[in-house]
């Protein structure tokens, strides 16, 4: 059964903690047996507020959010209850987990309407303190499909990790090749030498293996 978005419970900006820095190489979790130890984990969701041109999108989101319930972690969101997004945030409910919504005031007044799962809701001033709220709060981060939002969101974690500022997993799920065309500019910048060599994110096609790579991280600090 669905909530409307008006059961959500207001936090303000005060409540959040900062997190430990993680040294993190995507490049050390390629071919590693994983961990299935249960680990209790704040794990940061950025994807779309549109369904997109296939229901393989949002299924591939239900299945995230049903992966983190299941497995007792938390989810950091962008508070939405429509699209790609809003499937995350079914799939953690209805397998129990804990969410927290994070939206800026504008969106949380023009989103009001929208139903959304009882979660803690934290409205930011803006969307770039949305991005830096949502960034302290987690303990890795996994990449959906979406629109530039997705897309402004992934640079800067990746971007981060690179220059050594945040080293937290950063996982892209590759549903229906969905960031192929990404993985090809990636390329062609390092061809161009305007990247380094290291990947400061790794890739899978399925959203449980996203979660084992972010558990084995935490694991492995």
């Amino acid at each position: 059964m669905r909530h409307s978005g008006r059961c959500g419970f207001l936090a303000t900006d005060h409540q959040l903690r900062d997190r430990d820095h993680w040294g993190f190489n995507a490049a050390s979790l390629v071919g590693v047996e994983l961990s299935t130890e249960a680990v209790s984990l704040a794990i940061c969701v950025f994807c779309g507020a549109s369904q997109g041109d296939s229901p393989v999108y949002t299924e591939a989101g239900y299945q995230l959010g049903k992966q983190l319930g299941s497995r007792f972690h938390r989810l950091i969101y962008g508070a939405g209850g429509v699209g790609v997004m809003g499937a995350v945030a079914r799939g953690a409910a209805e397998y129990g987990a804990k969410i927290v919504g994070v939206i800026p005031s504008f969106l949380r007044e023009r989103e009001m309407g929208d139903d959304i799962p009882p979660q803690e809701i934290i409205i930011t001033t803006n969307l770039a303190h949305r991005k830096t709220t949502m960034m302290n709060l987690a303990d890795g981060f996994i990449g959906l499909p979406g629109g530039y939002g997705t897309m402004d969101e992934m640079f800067e974690v990746i971007s981060m990790s690179a220059l050594g500022v945040e080293r937290r997993p950063v996982v892209l799920v590759n549903t229906n090749g969905f960031w192929d065309l990404f993985l090809e500019l990636v390329d062609e910048l390092g061809k161009r030498r305007f990247l380094p060599e290291d990947k400061y994110f790794i890739v899978v096609d399925d959203p449980a293996e996203a979660i084992d790579r972010i558990e084995f991280a935490r694991d492995a600090r």
